[in-house]
């Protein structure tokens, strides 16, 4: 089981969306590149950030782990460790939590948004990785 975060943890993320027979609606609603950050919390003392590129590819979809870039990207996701372990583990109902400012989203809100029900490939790969957590 990959740790979270990791880039391993990244890469089976983007496996399990690509798997998924959803994700081409998906790619096609929410192209361009995601960046997550995890905030230090309890285990996890330093800052980490991962981006993420869905790509509409004729009848699939192509989302690959990429570096971080100093382009801004289309949305970004952040939290503290805490929270990401909670939205992983499915205790954490994201939309309130994004209500509350316990998650932090900036970007293109209006764009996502409006395409939250095609996002649910993205969201069910969240908790669809075995993950292994910082103690």
């Amino acid at each position: 089981m990959p740790v979270f975060p990791s880039q391993e943890w990244m890469d089976d993320f983007c496996a399990k969306i690509e798997a998924d027979p959803r994700s081409p609606a998906m790619a096609k609603a929410l192209e361009g590149v995601y960046r997550f950050v995890v905030e230090p919390h309890g285990a996890l003392h330093d800052r980490h950030a991962y981006e993420i590129s869905i790509v509409a590819d004729g009848d699939g979809t192509r989302v690959a782990p990429q570096p971080v870039s100093a382009d801004p990207p289309r949305l970004t996701i952040t939290a503290s460790y805490l929270r990401w372990v909670q939205m992983l583990r499915g205790e954490l109902d994201i939309p309130v939590a994004v209500m509350l400012r316990r998650i932090k989203v900036s970007g293109d809100l209006s764009g996502v948004m409006g395409n939250m029900s095609d996002a649910r490939p993205l969201l069910d790969a969240l908790s669809a990785v075995d993950s292994t957590f910082l103690q």
